[in-house]
């Protein structure tokens, strides 16, 4: 189980049942068509769908808690039954570096499994200045939030 030589450590097979899950796929109904991966801020863990999916076809089954991830020997923990993406570890180290954030929207065209975090990290933040909270290229766009109203809200200006 590795993409980029990323290893994954399933900690557990448990379903995930934070109560944020239930939003998130509200979240999906109201963005509809798109495809991507959402992640939010559980404590000092992470609920994330995942793997890319049309976000308005989300339930409860498609859900990981991801505790940590570990930079300098690239493992992901996780907690759950899907195999996450390794974009996963990309919005950990989002989360961890933008305390003002707690919610990432992660549309894209193509699942890139072949992705180094840190360096996918770095090039998001260089390219997302200050207190920004929206980072667009050819093939992905991510939202970040403090929380879902204005998440989906930038969402909706965006689409």
């Amino acid at each position: 189980m590795e993409g980029f030589g990323l290893q994954f450590f399933q900690l557990s097979k448990d379903k995930v049942r934070p109560p944020v899950i239930l939003e998130v796929i509200q979240l999906g109904r109201e963005v509809a068509d798109k495809t991507g991966i959402v992640s939010v801020r559980y404590g000092k863990r992470m609920v994330s769908t995942a793997f890319p999916m049309p976000l308005n076809k989300l339930t409860e089954d498609v859900f990981v808690e991801v505790v940590d991830y570990d930079p300098v020997k690239n493992t992901l923990m996780f907690i759950g039954e899907p195999q996450p993406s390794a974009l996963l570890a990309v919005h950990l180290l989002l989360l961890r570096v933008r305390e003002d954030i707690n919610l990432i929207v992660h549309l894209h065209k193509v699942e890139e499994n072949t992705v180094d975090p840190l360096k996918r990290a770095k090039e998001i933040f260089s390219s997302v200045k200050g207190e920004g909270y929206v980072f667009k290229n050819k093939e992905e766009s991510l939202f970040f939030g403090k929380g879902f109203a204005d998440t989906v809200e930038r969402l909706k200006e965006e689409m």
